[in-house]
């Protein structure tokens, strides 16, 4: 037996093309909050990929800032180190002399 066609275009009810969209739309709107397609694809779990990507993306970000500041402190030390040793070195040289 074929469905009711009648709530096939319901808005209210429909779950095809952009009526669930409008829903959250009127829902958003209701609630004075700002609507965009990626916020509501995000909150329906249409985009769970993307965001582990992002998060992914993110994380790696941090990963590789992190690695460039434990470098950029052992080169400074290195560098102190070696400051220190020219320093001990020309002390000695002046206290032979």
């Amino acid at each position: 037996m074929p469905e009711d066609s009648s709530s096939e275009s319901n808005p209210e009810t429909a779950n095809h093309h952009w009526f669930p969209f409008l829903r959250f739309k009127k829902e958003c709107e209701a609630a004075g909050k700002e609507v965009s397609v990626n916020k509501w694809m995000r909150e329906t779990g249409q985009l769970n990929e993307k965001i582990a990507h992002e998060e992914s993306l993110a994380l790696a970000a941090k990963i590789a800032s992190e690695k460039e500041a434990n470098s950029k402190k052992e080169i400074e030390k290195e560098d102190l180190k070696k400051k220190k040793e020219i320093q001990s070195e020309l002390k000695t040289k002046h206290k032979s002399d």
